[in-house]
């Protein structure tokens, strides 16, 4: 994956050139008192796992696949929250094994899954239709695929499902914090202004601005340390068991317990987040305004901890940190005329999201 957009220079490359498709796609809006943000930015954020998995991009006036699939998951989750077959089966997964219950509390789950992933599997196949294994490989399924050939532990159904796991968790948690950066800004106009004037004096209009920018622009990463704290998407990672018993603060946790840890939570109550309820990037600054406090940098923890972190931390570091500075370098958002911005989350699941609303853009 290293080979195709994790964490090497042809990752920010891919970031910046969705990122100009989606500028480009906000300058032909012919209404900008009234805009619908939510599949621009799905697009923008698909677009660069796209084109590292299976080699495309989507046009914003043809990406039928993409809005069906995010519809499709946003059903489940919602279904998902309701059901309270889930939280039994976790409490008690012998009854998964179960004919009725198991479906309804697994099987039924699985089954959807698979007919959502369908979207990956077709772009594998597309991806795979004219490949030669004797060519220079143009996306991760061409890589893995020659890989396939030396490698008797790789075959086509890790292929798939390691397509599945990044495309979902490539997409929909960035896309989502983009989204609340967007509200948030526009709620808070006087530090959108700040941000702007930063971006500016370091990178100008000319150009986007480029990773390297970020040790001049000390307000701007701390403006994305704080929309990932302000409006954490995640309230736990991938739960972890424990290997052996152990004794906490005195409380017992027998070999095998599941162990998760409550990142939402540290973020919204840690008492070194004073005020923690405010939104308010300057909490990241030493007093001199160039320097980031580490003790609050260490305590932001949106993609987690340890060996099982998010995997594609570096890529939605990439795409959240350019995604903000280019859009606000390009434009001003702010709420529509006579509307407020509302912060509440619309929908608690898997993900925490923010209530559709429209934008006024004006152009900088």
């Amino acid at each position: 994956m290293r080979d195709f957009g994790m964490g090497k220079n042809v990752m920010e490359e891919l970031v910046r050139t969705s990122l100009s498709d989606f500028l480009q796609h906000l300058d032909k809006l012919p209404d900008k008192e009234n805009v619908d943000l939510y599949w621009p930015l799905q697009v923008v954020v698909a677009n660069v796992i796209n084109e590292v998995l299976f080699g495309y991009r989507f046009a914003y006036d043809d990406c039928k696949p993409l809005i069906d699939y995010v519809n499709r998951l946003n059903e489940l989750n919602e279904s998902n929250a309701e059901n309270m077959g889930i939280a039994v089966g976790m409490a008690l997964p012998a009854l998964s094994k179960l004919p009725w219950i198991g479906w309804h509390i697994v099987g039924k789950i699985k089954h959807e899954m698979q007919q959502i992933n369908q979207y990956v599997v077709d772009n594998v196949h597309r991806a795979l239709k004219d490949y030669n294994i004797e060519d220079e490989p143009t996306c991760f399924v061409h890589a893995y695929k020659q890989k396939m050939a030396d490698n008797e532990n790789l075959d086509d159904v890790n292929l798939m499902a390691t397509c599945c796991d990044f495309f979902l968790a490539g997409n929909e948690t960035t896309s989502t914090t983009l989204r609340w950066a967007m509200l948030i800004l526009a709620k808070h106009v006087e530090i959108q202004e700040k941000l702007r004037s930063e971006i500016h004096s370091v990178v100008g209009k000319d150009r986007l601005p480029i990773m390297a920018d970020q040790v001049k622009m000390p307000f701007a990463r701390a403006c994305m340390l704080e929309v990932q704290r302000f409006a954490n998407v995640l309230g736990m990672n991938v739960p972890r068991v424990a290997v052996n018993d152990v004794t906490i603060r005195d409380v017992f946790i027998p070999a095998g317990t599941w162990v998760n840890g409550d990142i939402h939570y540290v973020m919204e109550n840690d008492p070194h987040f004073v005020n923690s309820d405010e939104f308010r990037p300057e909490r990241y600054l030493n007093d001199d305004g160039e320097t980031l406090r580490k003790d609050l940098v260490e305590r932001t923890l949106p993609f987690s901890l340890g060996k099982r972190a998010c995997a594609g931390e570096s890529l939605a570091r990439a795409e959240l940190f350019l995604g903000l500075t280019s859009i606000v370098q390009h434009y001003r958002i702010l709420p529509r005329e006579g509307e407020a911005i509302d912060l509440e989350p619309a929908f608690v699941t898997t993900i925490i999201l923010p209530k559709t609303q429209n934008f006024r853009l004006e152009k900088v």
